[in-house]
């Protein structure tokens, strides 16, 4: 039987994956070597360059958006200027560091196998999830009163009025959300989903249960600013929430309970094809 028999391990800490990430920013760069380049260069520390390239590159690897570069260029300097420090002092030259690069390499192609392995041997499609769901009524019903808002916050009654005046003539309450709201949510269009009574603050909570579905509220005051509300959908307690409104839940169900076999299959696959040895306690001992 396989070595490890843990049945409850979790694939994703299998690998220091945060590890491989950040020594690969921390190796991202290019030496500055050619005047002619000097316009595709965004920022420079000592001999290294942040390229055009690479900018675009780590701004997707870190999970930046565009208009977030400019503080990911702050974050790479003060990560190149400790990194080359470090290399000034020889903190790069230990057994400590080799180590750690072979338990990474080691890690990363791990998880590209696994990766790999779950795109071959997992499948679920739409009838099992639609089994799924049918057997496990109880996981998808609504424990308490529940509304799908879309929600904008403004400074000031005015631009909360011409908000309002702009939906009404017929603009997409995203496309006006993203224009005038100042609230967190704005750069989901206002999409709030389903929230409960618990989830807000007492004068949305009143305008926001007390709604139809498609209504659009009146501009309404609280300390924070001036909400305008529509209300997309409503649920009641007890109701089974709609299969589209669990899908991925339930695919992403599915696939972990069968990556834990299929992992655990792999795993017993390997060790009986290469049959690791284990020395006997104490044998070390003696040597």
């Amino acid at each position: 039987m396989p070595i490890e028999n843990n049945r409850h391990v979790k694939i994703k800490y299998l690998y220091k994956f945060n590890l491989v990430a950040c020594l690969f920013i921390l190796l991202m760069g290019t030496a500055c070597t050619n005047r002619s380049e000097e316009a595709d260069v965004v920022a420079r520390v000592g001999k290294i360059c942040l390229t055009r390239q690479d900018l675009s590159k780590q701004l997707v690897w870190e999970g930046f958006t565009p208009e977030q570069k400019n503080q990911y260029i702050e974050r790479w300097i003060n990560r190149e200027v400790l990194f080359q420090e470090a290399q000034r002092l020889g903190l790069e030259n230990s057994e400590e560091l080799a180590l750690e690069l072979e338990l990474v390499k080691k890690n990363f192609l791990i998880k590209k196998l696994l990766e790999r392995t779950f795109l071959e041997k997992i499948l679920v499609d739409e009838e099992m999830v639609n089994s799924y769901y049918n057997k496990h009524e109880d996981l998808f019903k609504i424990q308490e009163d529940q509304v799908h808002l879309l929600h904008i916050l403004t400074a000031t009654r005015e631009d909360a009025n011409l908000a309002r005046q702009a939906i009404q003539a017929g603009k997409a309450f995203n496309e006006v959300a993203k224009e005038y709201s100042t609230g967190i949510f704005k750069v989901k269009g206002g999409d709030m989903g389903f929230i409960s009574k618990n989830d807000v603050i007492p004068e949305v909570r009143r305008i926001a249960f007390g709604t139809r579905i498609g209504g659009l509220s009146r501009v309404l005051k609280s300390d924070y600013g001036y909400h305008l509300l529509q209300v997309v959908d409503k649920w009641k307690k007890d109701d089974l929430k709609p299969l589209e409104s669990v899908h991925e839940e339930i695919v992403a169900r599915l696939k972990a309970s069968k990556e834990r076999q299929v992992y655990f299959d792999l795993l017993y696959q390997l060790q009986n094809k290469n049959q690791p040895y284990v020395a006997s306690p104490g044998a070390s001992d003696s040597l």
